[in-house]
């Protein structure tokens, strides 16, 4: 979950079988990091389960939008059940509410951008990458895209919920860390893979919600903004 001298915004208290988590002072309206694909699957999960309160159980966590087994689980055998209410994104998601603007809505003339930022071309002024700021920055500190999206260029690099590889999960964005000064992470072209265990400082999420037929809600967490589901 990270402490906050490595850039993480949640402290844990407690044993195990009783850990209560809090947010760090300031630092509550960041993109969430530290965290593994499985603890995202687990986090949808619950959210699909009615986001319930107190202490949880298997019922609550390992069952729903995706079915995660006990004893350890297959890096390729997981992914999102039929009946889905909220889940990590797609790969087509997180690229279609990156990246899409029609043209006839002022978007390029291939109706998609090379970046997340209703452009073809970009600067720190438009995103946190190339570790100019040095830390994550609050959700929304830089322009919506045109789906009302925030941040999906620099901040964290987000998981999504495609299989690469047969052991990698994809990862999208760019991130405020690496060291980018042409932007090459932000790029439609670009993608990079991680191990689904991984968790850094960089590394977050994204997750889609149906709230209603022929509509989808994207949200970073700390951050909601609406987009379409599929390209």
């Amino acid at each position: 979950m990270g402490v906050a001298e490595w850039y993480g915004g949640i402290t844990r208290s407690g044993s195990s079988g009783s850990y209560s988590y809090n947010t760090i002072s300031g630092r509550g309206n960041l993109p969430v990091n530290f965290v593994s694909f499985w603890d995202a699957t687990r986090f949808v999960n619950w959210l699909h389960n009615g986001q319930p309160i107190g202490d949880q159980n298997a019922g609550t966590t390992e069952g729903g939008a995706y079915t995660l087994t006990p004893g350890g689980i297959a890096h390729n055998t997981v992914t999102r059940n039929a009946n889905w209410r909220w889940a990590v994104t797609s790969e087509d998601e997180w690229y279609k509410a990156a990246y899409h603007q029609p043209a006839g809505a002022g978007g390029d003339s291939d109706n998609y951008w090379l970046y997340p930022t209703s452009s073809n071309t970009i600067s720190t002024a438009q995103a946190n990458y190339d570790n100019v700021v040095r830390d994550l920055t609050p959700v929304g500190s830089y322009g919506a895209n045109f789906y009302g999206t925030f941040d999906m260029g620099g901040n964290v690099w987000e998981m999504s919920e495609a299989i690469i590889g047969g052991s990698f999960r994809s990862l999208r964005g760019g991130s405020w860390t690496q060291s980018d000064s042409e932007g090459i992470f932000l790029r439609a072209d670009h993608r990079d893979i991680v191990f689904p265990e991984y968790a850094s400082n960089n590394v977050g999420f994204r997750v889609t919600q149906v709230p209603a037929p022929g509509s989808v809600a994207l949200m970073v967490i700390g951050g909601l903004a609406a987009a379409r589901r599929r390209r």
